[in-house]
């Protein structure tokens, strides 16, 4: 393990483990969290590129098939082609199938159908990112690109494991930047369908209030250091897990002000702790939470460690 955080890599594998052996999943169950996820992702992934829509806005766009006044028609177009292409992705989940440059521009072509007349192609001109370090492949290198990118993916030589080879296909499709617009959205798509094959729950979502963690992760990537981005990664991938067994094992869910009064550590820091990946919690309506589990977890590691936590009020 080179790119997450040994402590985060140790509650992933705890957690699909523990989500193993519940499989197969209730159907009534799988739909619920389907449901859910998908309004969220849609919502994010829109989201960090610019669409207006609210989530509770998208949720109706979706659900309702209702039209939001005063938003752009091109964020409600966004929105509706989204189930259909994450829809594609699971189609393409087996391990046995292999991922070709047609399935890349098929989901490329669904995210933006309608939306732009260049879906489903690859850009024709060269690019320049603003802010980036580096500049994309000329035009003409980018069906060469992205064929030796999908070949990278299938050898894995660099035997990553399979979150940090989700975080760095999605990194390096990225940096290709093969289209001319929804190369993001397709990016964390194809980033799923990494996880998908590996069996990690559907739909793992780099939320919207990490915007700004993902874009730095991006940068720091970009000039070499890509473990910000993949602990990231990581921390999401463990968002989608925690969804699971909370509606599974329905276990006691605490505030960080709940946990603070229980451990006696200041709420700041496990504010800190949750947002640095060192304490298993996770968003429950935009505020950090932790199962009682988890809490009683990071506890006891601290204490073989010898280590104090910040009590309340230092």
């Amino acid at each position: 393990m080179r790119l997450i955080s040994r402590k985060t890599y140790e509650r992933l594998l705890e957690k699909k483990r523990r989500l193993d052996q519940y499989r197969p999943l209730p159907p009534a169950l799988i739909q619920q969290l389907r449901a859910r996820l998908l309004v969220e992702y849609t919502y994010s992934s829109n989201a960090l590129e610019g669409s207006t829509l609210s989530l509770g806005e998208t949720r109706m766009v979706l659900e309702e098939g209702v039209a939001i006044g005063g938003k752009p028609l091109r964020d409600h177009l966004e929105a509706r082609n989204h189930p259909g292409a994450i829809a594609f992705i699971e189609g393409l989940a087996r391990p046995s199938t292999e991922v070709t440059e047609e399935h890349v521009l098929k989901l490329h072509r669904l995210i933006l159908d309608g939306v732009d007349p260049s879906a489903g192609k690859y850009r024709e001109w060269g690019v320049h990112i603003a802010g980036a370090t580096f500049n994309p492949p000329p035009s003409r290198e980018v069906p060469t690109r992205v064929r030796g990118l999908l070949a990278w993916l299938r050898d894995n030589p660099e035997e990553l494991a399979p979150v940090e080879l989700a975080a760095t296909f999605m990194h390096k499709f990225t940096q290709i930047h093969p289209f001319a617009d929804g190369n993001g959205r397709t990016a964390r798509l194809l980033m799923n369908l990494v996880l998908l094959r590996a069996g990690y729950p559907f739909l793992t979502n780099i939320a919207y209030v990490d915007r700004a963690r993902y874009l730095k992760g991006l940068s720091e990537a970009d000039e070499g250091d890509p473990k910000p981005l993949a602990n990231l990664v990581a921390l999401s991938v463990e968002q989608a897990l925690d969804c699971y067994l909370r509606a599974i094992e329905e276990p006691e869910v605490l505030t960080l002000a709940e946990a603070s009064r229980r451990t006696g550590i200041s709420q700041e820091y496990l504010g800190l702790l949750a947002r640095t990946g060192r304490l298993g919690a996770f968003r429950r309506g935009g505020r950090w939470a932790v199962t009682a589990d988890d809490l009683e977890k990071y506890v006891e590691s601290v204490k073989r460690a010898g280590t104090g936590g910040k009590k309340t009020g230092t």
